[in-house]
């Protein structure tokens, strides 16, 4: 999810968080997991007043040629 910087602050990203929350119930879901890169400090400390809580384990493989 990706809120405008005109938008912030005026609670659109917690309304689509919880819309998000709501849709993962009805379907069953037991958790919301989500990527966000380190250098979202501003999105980190959303993520963290919403009770999104650090699985600091992840992974990945570059594919590029260049790496």
């Amino acid at each position: 999810m990706c809120v405008s910087e005109r938008a912030r602050g005026r609670g659109v990203g917690a309304l689509l968080e919880e819309h998000a929350e709501s849709l993962a119930r009805q379907r069953g879901c037991d958790r919301i997991e989500l990527h966000c890169h380190e250098r979202r400090t501003d999105a980190h400390r959303f993520y963290h007043r919403q009770q999104y809580l650090e699985s600091p384990k992840y992974l990945y493989k570059s594919l590029d040629d260049a790496n």
